[in-house]
């Protein structure tokens, strides 16, 4: 058994605090303040920090962030027609709808409304199409970016390795393991009709989790000296956190405790991944910037 102080905490504050002083003179290099527009339809508290902790960020390295604030029972007519206006807006260049949105709308229907060029998120037909094509100047969603840059920080390669995704979403899991064959990985993606979980995960060199489901992965189903990348956010009631959720408390797809202490690496949650969704996101509008022709 490897003891607590073999195992690297992969921690992505400490990784965008790095990182953020390129990003920063890449802004401030363009001809213009680039302006990114945050959507967010409703109230839900988790979208409502999420989004100010991308504001709190955008304002810091030099960028414009505008929020537009629909009702709950807007249409969802009402909310393409916000997108359309963001997409004629030659100051907006990028756009993000807060996710998830209520049941009554369409989530696919608004996603198709974002101009490819605008599409900071990765999440429209065309943005899919680039990355599962290969293309090198894809975009991919900011959370599978995070991840990669996250590994790439902390050196460690994911080539030759058995990678083991378990998640099949668009937003996460399918770009992740798109990355993962890019860079030469052996790739298995798991779901929620995958028959033994378990004997899957324990085969991974590098474990990466996007479930949603909290505490879903536990010590049995992580071979010993595997790097466990959690990319699960859950809230449940608990203590304030900083930069999170007022009353609750978030928590990852691994069981962290338990798993730990017979990993080479892992990321804590929160102040793993998440905090390089938000860098990547960034990332991903000034490279829209730079390829208007998009």
């Amino acid at each position: 058994m490897l003891n607590l102080m073999s195992t690297l905490i992969i921690s992505g504050r400490t990784a965008r605090e790095a990182l953020m002083p390129a990003l920063m003179a890449r802004i401030k290099a363009l001809s213009f303040v680039p302006q990114v527009a945050i959507i967010q339809v409703g109230n839900r508290a988790d979208s409502t920090a999420f989004i100010k902790v991308k504001k709190v960020f955008g304002e810091k390295i030099g960028v414009t962030v505008k929020e537009i604030h629909l009702k709950e029972s807007v249409s969802e007519s009402e909310v393409i027609e916000a997108i359309k206006e963001c997409n004629a807006d030659r100051n907006i260049r990028g756009i993000v709808v807060q996710l998830p949105l209520p049941i009554s709308i369409d989530r696919d229907h608004v996603i198709e409304a974002i101009d490819p060029k605008k599409d900071v998120d990765a999440l429209t037909p065309l943005a899919a199409k680039h990355w599962l094509e290969g293309r090198e100047d894809a975009i991919f969603p900011a959370t599978a970016r995070g991840v990669r840059e996250l590994l790439e920080y902390y050196k460690i390669s994911l080539a030759g390795k058995h990678v083991v995704v378990v998640g099949r979403s668009m937003l996460v899991g399918k770009p992740i393991a798109v990355i993962a064959e890019n860079e030469s990985a052996t790739v298995t993606v798991c779901h929620s009709k995958t028959a033994d979980l378990m004997s899957e995960t324990r085969q991974a060199d590098v474990l990466i989790v996007a479930a949603g489901r909290p505490k879903l992965i536990t010590i049995d189903h992580v071979k010993e000296g595997a790097v466990v990348v959690d990319v699960g956010i859950n809230t449940v009631k608990g203590e304030k956190l900083e930069d999170e959720i007022v009353g609750r408390k978030l928590v990852g797809d691994v069981d962290f405790e338990a798993v730990r202490d017979i990993t080479s690496a892992i990321t804590p949650v929160p102040g793993g991944v998440g905090p390089m969704t938000v860098l990547a996101l960034f990332e991903n509008l000034v490279d829209l910037c730079l390829s208007p022709k998009r």
